[in-house]
């Protein structure tokens, strides 16, 4: 009995991991399965090694807690799941309300215009998208309102990909993205109209 419920488990889980990885298909793309997406930024002989320094800092926690080590931390994480997430969530890594009749797609972007909406961003405002992502929602925004949107974000291959998305979307006039740490902001004061983060400021060792 015992071999028969460890078989179909197994069975069961195999399953799964097929379903997720070659029929479940992407958020975005109809027709990309999992098992296509490109290797990111990290070359396969380098994800073992990039896997052992981001599951180091869970054996070490104090040191997460440090405000130098966290843009290790959160650069480590994000090139390890980015194409995963992507491919999952889109190109917006946030969750939004359930729309009925919408689709994921719809929903994700009706939700970030709403917030543009809330703060009355009109066309030509300056803002500031803080940890970007690969930026969907800075496209939504820039299209929904007619702002100028900047996003920055601690991963170099968030930057590429985000940029490439802008020019694909036409809307790279628009959307400027750069590479940065927000606890670290590289801006003048006073350069923006509004600012916004969704989904990222749990990254940041301290709120303040």
């Amino acid at each position: 009995m015992e071999f028969v419920t460890l078989f179909c488990t197994a069975a069961l889980l195999a399953g799964g991991l097929y379903w997720f990885v070659c029929i479940l298909g992407s958020a975005e793309q109809k027709g990309k399965h999992a098992v296509h997406l490109s290797s990111g930024s990290i070359t396969k002989e380098n994800v073992k090694d990039n896997y052992k320094l981001y599951w180091s800092f869970f054996q070490r926690p104090k040191e997460i807690e440090k405000a130098d080590k966290v843009p290790t931390f959160v650069d480590t994480f994000s090139n390890l799941v980015i194409d995963i997430y992507k491919w999952g969530w889109g190109q917006s890594f946030h969750f939004s309300p359930f729309i009925p009749g919408k689709s994921h797609r719809e929903t994700t972007r009706i939700h970030v215009e709403i917030a543009a909406d809330l703060l009355n961003v009109k066309p030509g405002a300056r803002i500031l998208d803080v940890g970007c992502g690969v930026d969907g929602r800075m496209r939504a925004i820039a299209a929904h309102s007619g702002a100028n949107v900047v996003g920055i974000t601690i991963t170099e291959y968030q930057v590429k990909r985000a940029r490439t998305h802008n020019r694909k979307a036409g809307l790279n006039k628009q959307c400027e993205v750069v590479c940065g740490n927000f606890l670290q902001m590289p801006f003048a004061d006073n350069s923006f109209d509004w600012t916004y983060s969704i989904e990222v400021t749990c990254h940041a060792p301290k709120l303040e």
